[in-house]
C-alpha cells in the first residue's frame, strides 16, 4: 500500500504513518476511507516502500509507483499559488525518477465561487494549472487524466500517481472536444487534462477515467438529472470503446471502481444505482460523495479505474 486518502470532517493534512502516506481531504458531507495500493506490478517486483512528509507536501514510493500529495493554503486568489504547487509536484515525481505521471485529483475549497477579481475558483485554479504545465514543457497530448472537483471550504488538495514504466497512453472522447481545446468562455486558460489514461502491465491494461459528466462538444447538457446521467454513463462508455480500438488485444473489461459525485444528496441513490448497474459495480467499489462539481449547472460527475484483459476472469 502506497497511501491512505481520508474524507472526513476534519482539516487538510499530509501524515505519514508505518511507511504509508496519509492524505485528509475536508468532506463535511461525506466519510470516505480511500486505499491506494498497486493492483498489477510492470517490469520487476517493488522494493521496500520509502515515505516522506516535508510541510505541505508528501510522497510515497516502491521503486516503481509513486503517490505525491500537496495542500495548497486558501486565498484571494488561487493561481499563482496553484502554479507553484504543480511546478514543484512534478518537478519532485521528475526527480525521484517516476517521469510518467498518469493520473491527478485536485479537490478545490468553493469550487463555484468568485476570488476577490470575481474569477470563479475553479478557473482560477486552472489557470495555475495550465501556466504550470507550460513552463513544464507539456504538449497539451501528454497531459494526465485528471479529476477537478469542490470542497465545501478551504484550499486546494492535490494527489498523484506516477510510475517509471510504462509510458501512459491518452484517449480521448470523439463526442467531446478536448478540455483542453475548450474555447475562452469557459475560463483565460482551458482546463490541462485529458479525458482517460492507459497504463498496460504485465497481465493487464488499467484505464483511469478522468472526472467525466454530462457534456457533449463542450457544452452542458442538464435538462434533468436522467439526462445528466445518461449523456455521463454514454461518455464512459465511449471511453472504453477507444481503448479498445487502440488496444484490440485485450477483449473484455471490467470496472474495478468508481468514484460518484453527486451535488444534491437526495440524487445519491438514482445516480448510484444507474451507474453500478451500467458498469457491473458493487456498491462497496463505488462510494458516492457529496460535492460541488466543476461547472455549477451539473449535478454529478463520475471517474473510474477499469481493468482491460487478454480473456475473462473465471
Amino acid at each position: 500500500m502506497l497511501a491512505v486518502v481520508h474524507y472526513n470532517h476534519g482539516h487538510p493534512t499530509l501524515t505519514c504513518n508505518n511507511g504509508v502516506l496519509h492524505v485528509c481531504i475536508p468532506s463535511t458531507a461525506t466519510q470516505l476511507t480511500e486505499y491506494w495500493c498497486i493492483p498489477d506490478q510492470t517490469l520487476h517486483q517493488p522494493s521496500q516502500t520509502e515515505c516522506h512528509v516535508t510541510g505541505n507536501e508528501g510522497w510515497c514510493a516502491d521503486g516503481e509507483n509513486l503517490f505525491a500529495a500537496c495542500l495548497i493554503p486558501d486565498g484571494p486568489e488561487l493561481a499563482h499559488a496553484s502554479k507553484q504547487a504543480y511546478e514543484h509536484l512534478i518537478q519532485l515525481a521528475h526527480t525521484l525518477g517516476y517521469i510518467n505521471i498518469y493520473r491527478i485529483w485536485n479537490y478545490i475549497g468553493s469550487i463555484n465561487a468568485s476570488n476577490s477579481n470575481g474569477l470563479e475558483r475553479y478557473r482560477d485554479f486552472c489557470l495555475g494549472r495550465a501556466e504550470a504545465f507550460e513552463s513544464l514543457n507539456y504538449t497539451p497530448a501528454s497531459l494526465p487524466a485528471a479529476t477537478g472537483i469542490g470542497l465545501q471550504k478551504g484550499g486546494v488538495v492535490v494527489f498523484l500517481i506516477a510510475r517509471k514504466t510504462p509510458q501512459a497512453t491518452n484517449i480521448e472522447n470523439p463526442l467531446q472536444v478536448p478540455a483542453y481545446q475548450y474555447p475562452q468562455r469557459y475560463g483565460p486558460k482551458a482546463p490541462s487534462f485529458a479525458r482517460a489514461t492507459a497504463i498496460e502491465t504485465q497481465n493487464s491494461l488499467y484505464l483511469y477515467v478522468s472526472g467525466t459528466a454530462s457534456i457533449r462538444n463542450h457544452v452542458s447538457l442538464c435538462q434533468n438529472l436522467n439526462q445528466q446521467t445518461c449523456i455521463t454513463i454514454e461518455n464512459i462508455q465511449t471511453l472504453l470503446d477507444e481503448t479498445q480500438k487502440k488496444f484490440p488485444a485485450f477483449t473484455h473489461v471490467y470496472c474495478d471502481s468508481l468514484k460518484i459525485y453527486v451535488r444534491h444528496t437526495q440524487d445519491t441513490v438514482a445516480v448510484a444505482n444507474a451507474f453500478q448497474n451500467a458498469f457491473c459495480v458493487k456498491p462497496e467499489h463505488s462510494p458516492t460523495l457529496i460535492s460541488d462539481i466543476c461547472r455549477e449547472e451539473l449535478s454529478l460527475e463520475v471517474e473510474g479505474v477499469f481493468r482491460f484483459q487478454h480473456n475473462p476472469v473465471l
